[in-house]
C-alpha cells in the first residue's frame, strides 16, 4: 500500500471519512449505496479532495460512498484493507452478535444441565436462570456460577439426615469456608435455588439456611435467660438446671432438640439490666425471665416460638421507643398468642426506657407477692401502675 495513501488517511477530514465507512462495513451494509454522513471543516474537505479530486471540493456534494471505494481503488487497494492499515480489521458486527447470542444461548444450556445433573428439578433450575441479578451468559461466568451451585447442592443434608454447619459445608463444596458467607454470589444462588428471596437480615439468613438442615455458626446467637427451668433432650435443659437462679447465655446450638418448661408464664424484656436487677434482687424468687438483648437473635426466636407452641403464656414488653415498638411488634407477629406486659403497641410521642420502671417490673417479677385467685398476671401486673397509667400501658 502506498505511503501516500497512508499520510492521506491520518490526516483529520479523511479520518472522519474513514470512520463513516468503517461504520457502514461493519453494519453488513457495502459502499455502493447512499453518500456518508460526515460533518467536514472547508480544511477538512479540501484534505478529503486530494484524493477525490479537485472538482468534488468545489462541487459541495456529500462524500460518495461508491466514489470513495474507486478512489481507493485505484491505488491498488480496498477500503477495508486501508482501515486494517490504519487502526484495527473491520469486524463484522451483525455476525458478532449472532456469535454472541448463540454462546449465551450455549452456556444457558450448558448451565441448565449443570444443574438437573446435580438433582435439580428442571423448573427450579429454568426459573432461576431466567432471574435477574445473574452474570450474563456468554461471559462463562453464568455457567460458573451454576457449577458451583451443583456442587453444594449435591453436598445438601438429606432430609432427616443430621444437619451440617454452613462453613462446613463450603469448605466440603467449594474448599473455601467463606464461599458461602452472606452476600456471597453463591450463597445468593443456593437461597434462590431452595426457595427463598435474598434474607434481609441476619435472623432470617440463619432460619433460611435451617430450614434445610444448615446451621450458620449455632454458637454465636444466643439469648439471656434467669430462672427459666427447661426439660426435654436439648442441651438447654441441663444447661438451665445447673444455672440455678444465675442469669444464663442459651446457643442457638442448645436449643436443638425438644424444651419445654413447667411453668405456665415466662416474661420477656429487651434489656439485660431488667435481668440482672431480677437475679440481684429477687434471686431465686425472680418469674421465669427471657431477655431479647435488643432485637431477637435466631436463639431468641427460636426459643421464644417453641416454648409458646408447648403452651407457655409469654408477656412481652421493651423500650417504649421506635425500637422497642418494633421488636414487640414483630414478636406479637411471629407468635400471635402473646401478651402485652406493661406496654401498648402504639407511636410513643417520647421514648420511656425499661430502666426507669425498673421498680414495677421487679415487684411483677416477684414470685412471693401474693397471686389472687383467678387474676391472670398481665392484671396482677396493672396493680402497680398509677390511674392515669392504665390507658398507656394498654391494659383494660
Amino acid at each position: 500500500m502506498e505511503e501516500q495513501l497512508l499520510t492521506w488517511a491520518r490526516l483529520s477530514g479523511p479520518q472522519k471519512v474513514l470512520a463513516a465507512a468503517r461504520r457502514r462495513l461493519q453494519a453488513g451494509h457495502g459502499l455502493a449505496g447512499s453518500a456518508l454522513r460526515v460533518d467536514l471543516t472547508p480544511s477538512e474537505r479540501e484534505e478529503v479532495g486530494r484524493l477525490l479530486g479537485i472538482a468534488w471540493v468545489r462541487s459541495g456534494r456529500a462524500v460518495g460512498a461508491r466514489t470513495l471505494a474507486e478512489a481507493v481503488g485505484s491505488l491498488g487497494t480496498d477500503v477495508a484493507e486501508l482501515l486494517a492499515a490504519t487502526g484495527e480489521p473491520v469486524r463484522d458486527l451483525r455476525a458478532d452478535r449472532a456469535a454472541s447470542k448463540q454462546e449465551a444461548l450455549t452456556e444457558r444450556e450448558h448451565a441448565a444441565r449443570t444443574l438437573t445433573d446435580a438433582g435439580i428439578p428442571a423448573g427450579t433450575a429454568a426459573a432461576w436462570l431466567s432471574r435477574r441479578g445473574l452474570p450474563a451468559a456468554g461471559s462463562g461466568q453464568l455457567l460458573d456460577l451454576a457449577q458451583r451451585c451443583a456442587r453444594v447442592w449435591r453436598l445438601l443434608p438429606v432430609a432427616s439426615g443430621g444437619r451440617v454447619l454452613l462453613t462446613v459445608l463450603a469448605a466440603s463444596s467449594l474448599d473455601d469456608p467463606h464461599a458461602l458467607d452472606r452476600g456471597s454470589p453463591v450463597a445468593t444462588g443456593m437461597l434462590r435455588l431452595l426457595g427463598h428471596e435474598l434474607p434481609d437480615s441476619a435472623e432470617a439468613w440463619r432460619l433460611a439456611w435451617e430450614e434445610h438442615g444448615i446451621d450458620c455458626d449455632p454458637v454465636s446467637s444466643r439469648v439471656l435467660v434467669l430462672n427459666l427451668g427447661i426439660r426435654g433432650d436439648a442441651a438447654c435443659a441441663r444447661l438451665t438446671e445447673a444455672a440455678g437462679s444465675e442469669p444464663l447465655w442459651l446457643t442457638w446450638r442448645s436449643l436443638n432438640g425438644t424444651f419445654r418448661t413447667d411453668d405456665s408464664d415466662v416474661f420477656v424484656c429487651e434489656n439485660p439490666s431488667v435481668l440482672i436487677a431480677a437475679a440481684d434482687t429477687l434471686g431465686e424468687h425472680a418469674r421465669p425471665l427471657v431477655c431479647t438483648n435488643g432485637r431477637p437473635s435466631a436463639a431468641a426466636t427460636r426459643l421464644l416460638t417453641g416454648l409458646a407452641a408447648a403452651g407457655v403464656t409469654l408477656h412481652v414488653r421493651a423500650d417504649d421507643d421506635a425500637a422497642g415498638q418494633e421488636i414487640v411488634f414483630g414478636l406479637q407477629s411471629a407468635i400471635p398468642s402473646v401478651r402485652l406486659w406493661r406496654f401498648a403497641l402504639r407511636c410513643p410521642e417520647r421514648p420511656r426506657y425499661e430502666e426507669q420502671d425498673i421498680d414495677e417490673l421487679l415487684r411483677d417479677l416477684d414470685r412471693s407477692r401474693t397471686r389472687p385467685s383467678g387474676v391472670t398476671l398481665p392484671l396482677l401486673a396493672r396493680d402497680a401502675l398509677e390511674p392515669d397509667d392504665i390507658d398507656r400501658y394498654g391494659f383494660q
